[in-house]
């Protein structure tokens, strides 16, 4: 189990206990439902995006990693 730290900008966070195989996306719906964010998308230190559908391990994330949670807007699109 790795413990994932992830902190919104506004500096609400929480902390996360994952499995190593868990995805990018188990790891953010976790975020979401923790700190009552949707849409979040999770970024490393270094600015880089996380693949929601990605292994933590294949994204090289490691025990007592930050990631920040970003809100993303929600497009919607109207047709005729």
């Amino acid at each position: 189990m790795l413990r994932i730290h992830v902190a919104l900008p506004s500096g609400r966070h929480d902390v996360f206990a994952v499995h190593l195989s868990s995805s990018i996306g188990d790891l953010a719906l976790a975020a979401q439902q923790s700190l009552g964010e949707s849409f979040l998308r999770l970024v490393t230190p270094e600015g880089r995006l996380l693949d929601p559908t990605e292994s933590l391990e294949s994204a090289g994330l490691q025990d007592n990693d930050h990631l920040t949670a970003i809100v993303q807007q929600v497009a919607v699109a109207a047709t005729d």
